[in-house]
């Protein structure tokens, strides 16, 4: 029994006497360069591989859905034009001129007319031409020519010529002579409603003076 323990000892020194092995590992050690056939390795495919940086869509779809109530009609287009509301129409009445009488339309012709209440009598030594104005032509008509005294019973001036006349009343075929016109005349007079009676007018010279 001695004697193993001798020869383990003797062993044991023979083992710590040789060099301590560093560095490079045996052979034994070492990895295997090539891997066995039969171990699988995860495949590896491009899908797998993410990329750098996600991709961006390029363009932006925006679906929307519009409901429209059916009982609502609706009708717009861009190319419609807007028409704004048309104006109240504005109506002008023109204002009715109330005609004027025949007797109106003389009086017109009489600018700055002075009656003379009672007539005041006035004479003239020469012939002096009897006028009447005919109110539906706007035309004086010579009914004759008178001599002597006669009645004023308005002084005016003549509108168309500016000049001084007399305003004298005649009775148709009966004063101052003259008792028989023209036809042509008394029809007109008859025309313009005057059958009996006529405003007719002088005009004043230096031969009518009053009396």
């Amino acid at each position: 029994m001695r004697r193993w323990y001798i020869l383990l000892i003797v062993l044991v020194l023979a083992g710590c006497g040789q060099p301590l092995q560093t560095g490079t590992p045996s052979q034994a050690q070492t990895l295997p360069t090539r891997l066995p056939s039969n171990i699988l390795l995860p495949s590896v495919t491009a899908n797998n591989v993410p990329s750098a940086a996600p991709s961006v869509p390029t363009t932006l779809e925006i679906t929307a859905t519009l409901q429209i109530d059916p009982t609502v009609s609706v009708e717009a287009t861009s190319a419609s034009p807007i028409v704004a509301a048309p104006m109240p129409a504005v109506i002008i009445v023109p204002l009715t001129q109330i005609p004027e009488t025949n007797e109106q339309r003389w009086r017109a012709q009489q600018l700055d007319r002075k009656i003379n209440e009672p007539p005041r009598l006035y004479s003239v030594r020469t012939a002096a031409i009897l006028w009447w104005y005919d109110p539906l032509t706007s035309q004086s008509v010579p009914i004759g020519t008178i001599r002597g005294d006669f009645p004023v019973q308005a002084e005016f001036v003549l509108r168309d010529t500016q000049q001084a006349a007399l305003e004298v009343p005649y009775r148709i075929n009966n004063d101052f002579g003259l008792t028989a016109i023209s036809d042509s005349v008394r029809e007109r007079m008859q025309a313009a409603g005057y059958s009996q009676s006529v405003e007719a007018y002088i005009l004043r010279t230096d031969d009518i003076q009053p009396k």
